[in-house]
């Protein structure tokens, strides 16, 4: 047993004792409550490691220094991608913002957002695609075209890219 697999059946064996009572029964559903975050901790570093940062709720209300309510509505504005996770929980991709402090929307990006909420209401293509280098765009991702303000070739590619996957 590796010393991460020691220290994993440690964990499960400490909340198993902790809940008052543990049994076998206890001990199995930790250690597969364990292995759901462990597997949610690769797939958010899998995703970060292509589409840059993602925020928890509370780091985007510090970053960009707003309130629950102004995140809300920027989301609802599209002028801020929200990334829905399988678990219903909501993340929000750094790249839609300035490198600023406090953090703005990038300029152009909610026409860009406007175009793929229908196709990709999760968020994950469209967050993939504004990190992902294009052609079109001289080989820039669409964030950095964006912050170049380039915003009409942006929005352009951003309808040719969104239909290509509506289709």
């Amino acid at each position: 047993m590796s010393t991460v697999e020691k220290d994993f059946e440690v964990m499960a064996h400490r909340l198993v004792e902790a809940s008052g009572a543990p049994d076998e029964r206890d001990l199995a559903y930790a250690r597969a409550g364990l292995e759901g975050i462990v597997n949610g901790l690769k797939a958010r570093r899998a995703w970060s490691e292509h589409v840059g940062e993602i925020l928890t709720p509370s780091e985007a209300l510090a970053v960009a220094g707003w309130t629950r309510a102004a995140l809300s509505k920027a989301v609802r504005d599209h002028r801020v991608l929200r990334l829905t996770g399988g678990n219903g929980k909501y993340g929000y991709a750094a790249a839609g913002f300035t490198d600023d402090r406090p953090a703005k929307p990038i300029v152009g990006l909610q026409e860009v957002l406007r175009v793929w909420a229908e196709v990709d209401p999760q968020g994950w293509s469209t967050a993939a695609w504004l990190a992902t280098e294009q052609p079109e765009l001289g080989g820039r991702t669409p964030r950095r075209a964006l912050l170049d303000g380039d915003v009409p070739v942006v929005a352009r590619a951003g309808r040719a890219a969104a239909s290509r996957l509506a289709a």
